[in-house]
């Protein structure tokens, strides 16, 4: 139902310009319409006019029931790749970032500077585990958040796995599954959602 009006039109083109991935469909087309305002939504670019907000709306509230949706069939049907693809669009709409992100751009604390830093890095996140204070600041050529950015990796919700199996009959496995969380709860931050 969503539709591309003649006075949108100067608006989606700019955005187009804006937007991380290249759409192929012309703006004449509601899907290409449609794919702007997600990447707009998800990459927090502001609209410029009144015009297209009320279809933002509708798209964000939509975007996130209908990928929940197509991965909840996808896992019930067994398609794997699809289910991980819709997954991962669901996260990136939730958390309004794209995956290859810093996972640091949830918390609010951090300068857009360092952020910008982070993510023109080609370090891996799970070495950032493994990197000191000292270090990170090194990394982001600043010092001072180095101590800053390594309290925030500690708080990042990680957990260790450790899984014991033991087959029981020829069809039939234990599984024993061991969950250890490793890192410094923080009140104020994971509050009861964790």
């Amino acid at each position: 139902y969503v539709t591309v009006r003649q006075d949108e039109k100067m608006e989606l083109a700019k955005l187009l310009d804006r937007v991380p991935i290249p759409v192929k469909e012309t703006l004449e087309d509601s899907d290409a319409k449609i794919n702007v305002l997600l990447q707009v939504y998800i990459s927090k670019l502001k609209l410029e006019g009144l015009s297209l907000s009320s279809d933002m709306v509708y798209i964000t509230q939509s975007a996130g029931r209908l990928l929940r949706a197509i991965f909840e069939i996808s896992l019930k049907r067994g398609w794997a790749q699809l289910s991980e693809k819709a997954l991962n669009l669901s996260k990136m709409v939730g958390k309004r970032m794209w995956n290859v992100q810093t996972p640091l751009r949830q918390f609010l604390e951090i300068p857009k500077e360092v952020l910008m830093k982070l993510d023109k890095n080609d370090l891996v996140w799970e070495r950032y585990y493994d990197l000191s204070s000292q270090e990170l600041g090194e990394l982001i050529r600043n010092p001072k958040m180095g101590r800053k950015i390594h309290k925030f990796i500690r708080q990042f919700p990680k957990l260790n796995l450790r899984a014991h199996v033991q087959p029981i009959s020829r069809s039939v496995l234990q599984v024993e599954l061991t969950l250890t969380p490793d890192f410094q709860w923080d009140d104020k931050l994971h509050q009861n959602v964790e």
